[in-house]
């Protein structure tokens, strides 16, 4: 059995599960209830310390609580590993402290199958050295809260090209199917040391988020109109909804590190959420 162990436990969150599931309750509390009347597809989510970006992600994961999903995508980028393409997960199960979620294995290798740029790989996602990549396993402990049995789809990539995007989303699209799945796209925003430009970029990247076209989103953000580390999986998620006729993702919430710490100076990342529905049509 493979299983990706957490690596961040004690460090973007608390290793102690009672800690944890405490922590996480707060944030969901303190954050927006359900605001859609459409069934959830995709979220966008921060993946800072949870003392960051917490209540944001909460924001995303309260609209999905206690829903049926049968499987969760989610699509992280690359801080540390190089890879080929868009790497898929290989093992069995990826573990927080809150247990082990099982990798939906088939449907791994359907996408792996249904594009050529994605590969079955533990590459970044195993622990390699003493990188092992966040930006995916934050979002764990909040999907194992808010979900009841869910499989995992893990996706970690760094080439935001439109081309890697476009196949991703296509993909996707090609394997999955709107009532079952829920895909987070995993993203902190502007990172720097000015607050004023913080706030103008977040702006900007947000507008686009929800009003641009997916390969224009692609563009700016590789243009740095836009500025988001996880630019290529929100790409991707915004080409998935096109493609399902589902619109563009909406933004519910944001913030950033300095208006969390109440500091304006310093360095500074911007973090929001946002929902991709499916609207009920009566």
């Amino acid at each position: 059995m493979k299983i990706r162990h957490p690596a961040w436990a004690g460090q973007f969150y608390p290793a102690a599960a009672a800690s944890l599931q405490h922590a996480i309750d707060s944030y969901l509390m303190l954050a927006k209830p359900k605001q859609g009347a459409g069934r959830v597809v995709g979220l966008v989510s921060p993946h800072a310390g949870y003392t960051f970006s917490g209540r944001t992600a909460a924001a995303a994961y309260n609209q999905v609580k206690d829903e049926p999903y049968g499987v969760v995508i989610v699509i992280a980028p690359s801080h540390g590993a190089f890879i080929e393409g868009v790497s898929v997960y290989d093992g069995d199960y990826y573990e927080t402290p809150l247990g082990r979620i099982p990798v939906d294995k088939a449907r791994c290798a359907a996408l792996a199958e249904s594009a050529a740029n994605i590969h079955l790989s533990a590459v970044g996602h195993d622990v390699i050295g003493d990188r092992a990549e966040h930006s995916l396993e934050v979002q764990l402990p909040f999907l194992q809260t808010v979900l009841q049995d869910f499989k995992l789809v893990p996706l970690v990539f760094h080439d935001y090209s439109w081309e890697n995007c476009r196949q991703l989303g296509e993909a996707i699209t090609d394997v999955f199917d709107p009532d079952e799945v829920l895909i987070v796209a995993s993203t902190d925003l502007y990172h720097g040391y000015s607050y004023e430009e913080c706030r103008r970029k977040d702006d900007a990247t947000l507008a686009a988020i929800e009003n641009d076209s997916a390969v224009d989103f692609c563009h700016g953000a590789n243009s740095e109109k836009y500025m988001a580390c996880g630019a290529g999986p929100v790409a991707a998620l915004k080409l998935v909804g096109e493609i399902w006729s589902l619109g563009a993702p909406r933004v519910i919430a944001r913030t950033n590190s300095a208006d969390v710490a109440g500091s304006a100076s310093g360095y500074v990342v911007g973090y929001a959420a946002a929902i991709l529905e499916k609207k009920e049509h009566h």
